[in-house]
């Protein structure tokens, strides 16, 4: 069990307490060298279950379509057990136009733990002298003990996968941009899935890729 540093318990507190993306970019990279835009991209998702590959590389299509640009998921024409023949994957770029491939893989797993210290909510000032501030009597200051509440210290695991994007020029074979993110698991794979998009994409159009 890894434990959270100070700033990855600040990172998770804003993903899933506020409901932001739960995925943060670690740093991308782009070939200066590169001078084109990609039209037609080829999106091929490393994953051992083929309906998260499916989930994976149709809402990466879906997002990089949003910004005009042409897409094709491997698993219409590439069979999972040629995905890492370099020959069989540069045959269906060209087969269906493509002039660039984007792929994605799993390189981490790991569990982090955020620990909330609880806390105390309500509360009220004591009354001193005379009928003191509790002017019901005796039955009223009982009464007050119900206003104050104390909420117990949870500790919650995450599991924090690092996953690597890699974009390449079809007739160069050329890296042009590469990005490592963190995404937090959740239960909603679809929702998961479509924060990771939009940063990718969002990150492409910055760079001027597309």
């Amino acid at each position: 069990m890894i434990k959270s540093t100070r700033n990855l318990g600040l990172i998770l507190f804003c993903l899933l307490a506020v409901a932001c993306s739960s995925t943060v970019m670690d740093g991308s990279w782009s070939n200066p060298d590169y001078r084109g835009q990609i039209k037609n991209v080829y999106i091929l998702g490393v994953a051992k279950d083929e309906l998260h590959q499916r989930i994976f590389e149709d809402t990466f299509g879906r997002n990089l379509s949003s910004q005009g640009i042409k897409t094709v998921s491997s698993y219409h024409s590439l069979p999972r057990d040629q995905e890492t023949n370099k020959e069989v994957i540069h045959k269906a770029m060209v087969a269906n136009g493509c002039d660039s491939i984007l792929m994605t893989k799993l390189t981490g797993k790991k569990t982090e733990t955020v620990t909330d210290p609880g806390y105390v909510v309500g509360g009220y000032a004591p009354g001193f002298g005379g009928r003191g501030f509790y002017g019901g009597g005796w039955g009223d200051y009982y009464g007050r003990g119900y206003d104050v509440a104390y909420m117990p210290a949870t500790t919650t695991d995450f599991v924090v996968l690092t996953i690597e994007s890699v974009l390449y020029d079809l007739k160069t074979d050329e890296m042009i941009w590469s990005a490592q993110l963190e995404t937090v698991v959740e239960e909603d794979l679809d929702s998961m899935v479509q924060d990771f998009a939009e940063i990718v994409t969002k990150d492409l159009k910055e760079k001027g890729l597309i």
